[in-house]
């Protein structure tokens, strides 16, 4: 599938509550297309809903090194450090 479909796929599971599937679907995304700044946002937001902020922040920061003029990862990455 297509990165896009791939990261639709994975809005809409997310939404439907099927979270492990979605889950799998932002990685394959994610594993097609590695600068993708759209799937890595869908992921942390992702792993931020389910409680999992260090691999949420690992992910920021690799949003950062890929788009560093991009302000979502840096937000992001606030957002976890200033402890919400």
């Amino acid at each position: 599938l297509a990165v896009r479909v791939r990261y639709n796929l994975g809005l809409l599971l997310q939404q439907m509550g099927r979270l492990d599937e979605a889950e799998a679907v932002f990685l394959e995304a994610l594993a097609a297309a590695p600068d993708d700044l759209g799937v890595m946002y869908a992921l942390a937001d992702h792993l931020i809903k389910r409680g999992r902020t260090d691999e949420a922040l690992a992910l920021a920061e690799r949003m950062i090194a890929a788009h560093p003029d991009e302000q979502i990862g840096h937000d992001i990455k606030a957002y976890l450090q200033g402890g919400r």
